[in-house]
């Protein structure tokens, strides 16, 4: 039964996730009919009986396309499923980052105008047809992997990878809100960085902000590159739905890109705010001399410092949580070949 399950698995995770139950039901229907028309039920039948069957049948990947009916696709069956998921999840993620945005610049600004209103839709579907390419590239480009990675050697049945165990299983949540953060991060960082600050809201709002905008925009290639290898991260993780060595590996490594940006950014002295402090008495929240203000200015002159150290640790935790599914992956395997 093992190994008839890994291979109706194999077929059924190729395939369209709205036909993955039926095409299922009717593959074990069929194997049962073919090894009772040779004897044998799928109770008693042998591994050489399962095996022979499973040969007849074909490798699971020319199964799944005889049920699609038709081969070549910039997007397949398999992977159109999770396509659109990606999709949806970035575009909804774009409106509502964006639409955040407006509202507080809306009701912050001191001249809100319909013009306000009109940058805020152009930005939306210019946004809107970026997070649609990067999705449509990474998915075409994992097609296009997928079908070169196809082996010309024969087909066993023995070539059926073993359907993942609960502890390496990757739960649909986890690169949804991964997706889901990548986009509000690429959102922040280049439309509104201008909202990373101490705001005040009364009759005279006040904004004072902790970069400083026009030093900033050189780094924003490096921050759409660090968005889009974090949104095809994500995306293998929603098709593969398990850890395996390579998306641990690209996990790691984009853990380690994450620093490197991080440590660049935050190293940078000209992109902070150099009048922060003085704009923080201006506003009348601080006064000179007093214990809050040096507090505060502690905390500013060390946050440079204090940033880098705080993304280190949490992409470190993540990072031995990854290799420890990793470890236990690999315990298992042990177990099970013993």
């Amino acid at each position: 039964m093992d190994l008839i399950n890994r291979y109706i698995y194999a077929v059924t995770q190729k395939l369209a996730e709205s036909q993955r139950a039926d095409i299922e039901k009717e593959l074990h229907g069929l194997i049962e009919d073919m090894l009772e028309d040779r004897g044998a039920g799928v109770g008693i039948a042998s591994t050489e009986d399962v095996e022979q069957v499973l040969l007849e049948l074909g490798p699971p990947g020319d199964m799944a396309a005889r049920y699609r009916g038709r081969e070549r696709y910039l997007i397949g069956p398999g992977l159109i499923g999770s396509y659109w998921s990606v999709l949806r999840i970035v575009l909804y993620s774009v409106a509502v980052a964006l639409g955040i945005v407006y509202m507080v610049d809306f009701f912050t600004s001191s001249d809100p105008t319909a013009e306000k209103l009109l940058e805020y839709f152009v930005s939306l579907l210019s946004v809107a047809i970026h997070g649609f390419a990067w999705v449509t590239v990474i998915f075409a480009y994992i097609e296009y992997r997928g079908a070169r990675q196809v082996s010309k050697d024969a087909w066993k049945p023995s070539d059926l990878p073993v359907i993942p165990e609960p502890a390496v299983r990757i739960k649909p949540i986890e690169p949804v809100l991964g997706i889901l953060f990548s986009v509000l991060f690429f959102v922040l960082f280049t439309f509104s960085l201008n909202l990373i600050g101490v705001h005040r809201f009364d009759e005279n709002s006040i904004a004072i902000p902790v970069f400083e905008q026009a030093a900033f925009a050189k780094y924003l290639p490096l921050i759409w590159l660090l968005t889009a290898f974090s949104i095809f991260n994500e995306a293998r993780k929603l098709i593969t739905r398990k850890w395996t060595p390579q998306i641990a590996v690209m996990h790691v490594i984009f853990n380690v890109a994450s620093v490197i940006v991080a440590v660049i950014l935050f190293s940078d002295m000209t992109i902070w705010n150099p009048t922060f402090m003085e704009q923080l008495v201006q506003a009348g929240l601080v006064t000179p001399g007093d214990e809050a203000y040096e507090t505060v200015k502690s905390i500013w002159d060390r946050s440079r410092d204090g940033l880098i150290y705080v993304i280190v640790i949490i992409t470190l935790i993540d990072t031995v949580s990854v290799l420890m599914k990793w470890f236990r992956r690999k315990e298992g395997n042990t177990a099970l070949t013993k």
